[in-house]
């Protein structure tokens, strides 16, 4: 890897990642991650810049560019140079958390075992310290929320379903299942105990894929399991599923249908170009599209859902390129976590340090396999 860091030089980086979970309030993190990955890195690559040449790169490169570049035409902060100022900062931020990951985990070693073993046992160190915080306070509305990086019920309940993936992946794998099996069931509870409706599907979405790649007769197992759990409790409890049900319906689809029309409706004033990152949607609240993708082209317009597909389409080919096939089936159910998160949620995709580094852009590194500099490929390595 001429130019890039080496794996041990990806530690700094999985420890910060740990502590994102852990560490609060946000500033902290933020500082750790200024001090003690970015300034190092920067310095190693001051005589050698990394220069990745592979299209991975290159398309999450030009991605965080392109909607860097949007805060050139971004009119909501009118003539305050901060918010301006900000996504900048945001685009950098989220440039260089994307070059340092890809040059430590850009291929598979022992610097992403590292990283999973990490993020494994912090996830499920948040989750407890979460539910003991909960047994405290009370639950706010209803719902649990996060600690550290996991605070908000939503993008916390993403990322944990993340790390739920990744502990099942090693259940199935046969290492430490019971250590592993107790981390993916205890992010579950979180999710469930959060009330976040979209995660929780897209995590046993992703979970089915896992399984259906890996132990497709597990997975027949589980589902005829659990289609009979569900038939004995509507039979033996109807009451108990009636009311789970008037409560599901009650919440209704938190306005996001009425989000999304009004985002078509400004996009299509501003098609290709986009707002720019801090604008927001015509409305008093939750003014922002509410969509991973519908987000993408009201703030960066065609250009940037272009660019955002394109890295998702390169990061779903290395994904399935992967060897050995278990890895694939992780990658490819890390992605699809990643995807049905944002049908219902997330928002600007550079923003820093923040949750979408572990709900999007980790994933995606993860996935998109070897790095390769320009010197690699004049050399034809």
């Amino acid at each position: 890897m001429d130019g890039m860091t080496g794996p041990w030089q990806a530690m700094p980086l999985t420890l910060v990642l740990g502590a994102g979970l852990l560490v609060a309030p946000n500033p902290a993190w933020s500082m750790l991650f200024y001090l003690g990955v970015l300034a190092p890195f920067l310095w190693q690559q001051r005589r050698r810049p990394p220069w990745p040449a592979d299209a991975g790169s290159l398309a999450g490169i030009a991605l965080t560019g392109w909607f860097t570049l949007a805060t050139l035409w971004d009119h909501a902060a009118g003539g305050d140079l901060r918010p301006h100022l900000l996504w900048v900062w945001n685009g950098l931020n989220t440039l260089a958390f994307f070059l340092v990951a890809r040059a430590g985990f850009g291929a598979p070693g022992a610097a992403r075992e590292r990283l999973v073993s990490v993020l494994i046992g912090a996830a499920a160190a948040n989750v407890l310290v979460s539910f003991a915080l909960t047994l405290m306070r009370g639950f706010p509305d209803g719902r649990m929320n996060g600690w550290a990086e996991t605070r908000h019920p939503i993008l916390g309940a993403a990322v944990i379903g993340m790390a739920v993936l990744l502990a099942a992946a090693r259940v199935l794998a046969g290492r430490q299942p019971l250590r592993h099996g107790a981390a993916a069931l205890l992010g579950l509870g979180f999710i469930v105990a959060t009330g976040s409706r979209g995660p929780l599907i897209a995590v046993l979405a992703a979970l089915g894929l896992l399984l259906l790649g890996t132990r497709p007769r597990w997975l027949a197992a589980l589902a005829a399991v659990g289609l009979a759990a569900i038939a004995l409790t509507a039979a033996a409890m109807p009451a108990l599923v009636g009311a789970l049900r008037a409560r599901l319906l009650e919440r209704g689809w938190s306005s996001r249908l009425d989000i999304w029309r009004l985002a078509l409706r400004e996009i299509a004033a501003r098609p290709l170009f986009g707002y720019g990152p801090s604008a927001r949607l015509d409305r008093a609240t939750d003014n922002f599209p509410h969509d991973l993708f519908l987000s993408t082209l009201f703030y960066s317009g065609a250009v940037g859902l272009v660019l955002l597909l394109a890295l998702l389409a390169l990061a779903v080919r290395g994904a399935w390129r992967a060897q050995p096939a278990a890895s694939r089936w992780t990658l490819l159910a890390l992605l699809l976590n990643t995807l049905l998160t944002g049908i219902s949620d997330l928002s600007q995709v550079t923003k820093g340090p923040s949750p979408m580094w572990y709900i999007l852009w980790l994933p995606v590194v993860l996935a998109l396999g070897p790095v390769r500099s320009h010197r690699q490929a004049d050399a034809g390595a």
